[in-house]
């Protein structure tokens, strides 16, 4: 039997830089890859809704993910609403992830952090693994996964959300520096070229070796 992968985003683009390289690897390795896009990311200029789902569509098919959800919280303005949370846990109970994936809890941006919110009440008692995103807030990871092999295609996957390239670069800043930085970072950690970082919640031990 095939096992699945839920990663859980506030906006498109940010599953790619949280946990895009482990996302490439873990599709080579036979997981079924699902996404979750909890707003259209249409708030800000030259963010509209039309032009990030375009983007996020190309960013799902690099993936090869299985299905993309979107449920159309409103960008910049999530609240922790019931009816999101049962949306949620109905893709949760339907994809029956092995492994999901969401924003660290400590968040400059307040989207994130309803992400955050959202996932840990509908995933009830499973596993999460939190990513990285460039507002995280102290993050410091307790698990780490190796993209070395998988950097060059995390960077093309995060260039596919062009919008966000040149939102950055008009702002004088590079999101590829920025992606770059802290994977090198999580990479000297645990002595490879590039690695993505996590913060697990409610890890099974008994379950992760089989006791």
């Amino acid at each position: 039997m095939r096992k699945s992968v839920l990663a859980i985003g506030a906006h498109p683009d940010d599953i790619e830089i949280g946990c895009g390289g482990t996302l490439l690897s873990l599709v080579k390795k036979g997981y079924d890859i699902y996404l979750v896009i909890m707003t259209n990311g249409e708030n800000w200029q030259c963010k509209t809704k039309n032009v990030r789902v375009v983007e996020q569509e190309e960013a799902s098919n690099y993936l090869l993910a299985t299905q993309t959800y979107y449920l159309n919280s409103r960008d910049g303005y999530m609240q922790k609403d019931p009816t999101v949370i049962d949306q949620l846990t109905e893709i949760i109970n339907e994809v029956n992830p092995e492994l999901i994936f969401t924003h660290y809890y400590s968040d400059y941006h307040q989207d994130h952090q309803t992400t955050y919110q959202i996932t840990s009440a509908s995933s009830k008692k499973r596993t999460l693994y939190l990513y990285e995103a460039v507002t995280s807030k102290h993050f410091i990871p307790d698990t780490f996964y190796d993209i070395s092999n998988e950097y060059d295609r995390k960077q093309h996957l995060i260039g596919l959300h062009h919008s966000q390239i040149v939102k950055y670069s008009q702002r004088g800043d590079s999101l590829y520096s920025r992606v770059r930085a802290y994977n090198s970072r999580h990479g000297l950690e645990i002595g490879t070229d590039y690695a993505e970082g996590f913060v697990t919640e409610r890890v099974r031990l008994d379950k992760m070796m089989k006791i």
